[in-house]
C-alpha cells in the first residue's frame, strides 16, 4: 500500500516478528491510526520457507518487508533505507523446548538477531528508540516478584542476553513480559488449545502448581505506545497487577466463562509432563514499577481473563492471523 499522507513519509517504526503472536497486536493496534503520524512497517524473515501469515491492512500499515535480522549486512541494508525512528523488537525463537533442541536456532534468532538490530542502528539511525521484548523466563524461579534473575532454561538464558545488547543501545526500553491471546496458526493461544481439546474431549492436564500472571497481548502496544510518547527507558516487567493465578484456576475460569465441557480435564503437576526444556513454576512478576512508570493500575488478572474470553467469542477459531 502506497503512504498517502505527507505526515506519514517521517520516520516510521519497525515491527519486527510482525508475522506472529505478539507483533499481530502491534500491527493491529497501529494499523489504521500509525504512532505519532508515524507509518507501521513490518518486518517478518527472509527465506523461500517462510510464509506469511500477516493478514491486515490499513492506512498507516506500510509494505511488509522481509529480512534475516541475523544477517548482519541484510539488516543494515534495511535499516539504513528506511531509518527508523522507533524499532519494536519481537522477534525471536520462542518456542521452549527447540530453543533447548537446538541452540545454534536460539543464539542466532535471539542473540545475533538483537545484535545485528543494535549494531544497525549504531551506525544509521542512533536516535531511534528500542523496544527490546523480553520474557519473564529471565527470572530463577518464584524470582520475577523479587526482581531476582537466573533462567532454569537456554531460552531465558538467550533472552537475558539479548537484553543486554539491546541495553547497550542508548534509547532502549525492555519489556518482560507474559501475556495471553489470540496466537496464530503456527503458534495457538492458550485458549485455542483449551476450546480444541475440550470441545474434541480430548484429555488436557491443566497445572496446579505453575502460577504466572499474563496480561492480555491488546495490553501490549497500548504501553510501548505510552513509553515512547513518554521517552521512558529502562526495564519493565508487564504482566497483570495482584497475586497471581495457577494456570488451571486461569484456564478452568476460561472454561467456565466459555461454558466448555471439563470432563476430560484433570488437574496436575508441571512434573507430570514430559518436556524437553525445564520450567520454572513461579513465573509472576512484580509489576509495581510499570505502574509508577504509567501512573496507573495496570487490570487485574481478572480483567485479563475477561479480555481474553470476549477475543474469542468476538473472532472464535478464525482469529489466527
Amino acid at each position: 500500500m502506497a503512504l498517502i499522507d505527507n505526515h506519514k513519509e517521517q520516520s516510521p517504526v519497525l515491527i519486527t516478528g510482525a508475522g506472529g503472536a505478539l507483533g499481530f497486536y502491534f500491527c493491529a493496534a497501529w494499523a489504521d491510526s500509525g504512532l505519532a503520524g508515524r507509518c507501521i512497517v513490518p518486518l517478518i524473515r527472509s527465506g523461500p520457507q517462510q510464509k506469511c501469515t500477516l493478514v491486515m491492512t490499513g492506512r498507516y500499515l506500510a509494505p511488509i518487508e522481509r529480512v534475516d535480522l541475523a544477517d548482519h549486512s541484510q539488516t543494515a541494508g534495511l535499516i539504513a533505507r528506511l531509518r527508523p525512528s522507533v524499532v519494536i523488537h519481537c522477534a525471536a525463537l520462542a518456542n521452549v523446548d527447540r530453543c533447548e533442541e537446538n541452540r545454534d536456532a536460539a543464539f542466532r534468532d535471539n542473540v545475533e538477531g538483537t545484535l545485528s538490530i543494535v549494531d544497525a542502528l549504531r551506525r544509521h539511525a542512533p536516535d531511534c528508540h528500542l523496544v527490546h521484548i523480553s520474557t519473564d523466563q529471565v527470572y530463577r524461579d518464584g524470582g520475577g516478584c523479587r526482581g531476582d534473575l537466573g533462567p532454569v532454561n537456554l531460552y531465558g538464558w538467550t533472552k537475558l542476553w539479548s537484553e543486554d545488547i539491546a541495553r547497550e543501545h542508548k534509547d532502549t526500553t525492555v519489556l518482560r513480559l507474559n501475556y495471553v491471546g489470540r496466537g496464530t496458526s503456527a503458534r495457538p493461544g492458550l485458549v485455542t488449545w483449551l476450546v480444541d481439546s475440550l470441545r474434541a474431549e480430548k484429555p488436557v492436564t491443566l497445572l496446579k502448581d505453575a502460577l504466572f500472571n499474563p496480561c492480555h497481548g491488546a495490553l501490549v502496544p497500548q504501553v510501548v505506545e505510552r513509553m515512547i510518547m513518554a521517552q521512558t527507558k529502562g526495564t519493565f516487567n508487564l504482566g497483570s497487577r495482584g497475586g497471581g493465578l495457577s494456570k488451571a484456576d486461569f484456564l478452568l475460569g476460561v472454561a467456565q466463562k466459555l461454558s466448555l465441557p471439563t470432563q476430560t480435564a484433570k488437574l496436575g503437576r508441571l512434573s507430570d509432563l514430559s518436556l524437553n526444556a525445564p520450567r520454572s513454576l513461579d513465573m509472576r512478576m512484580d509489576v509495581s514499577l510499570t505502574e509508577a512508570a504509567l501512573g496507573e493500575k495496570l487490570p487485574s488478572l481478572l480483567e485479563t481473563l475477561e479480555a481474553l474470553v470476549a477475543e474469542w467469542r468476538e473472532v472464535g477459531k478464525h482469529n489466527v492471523c
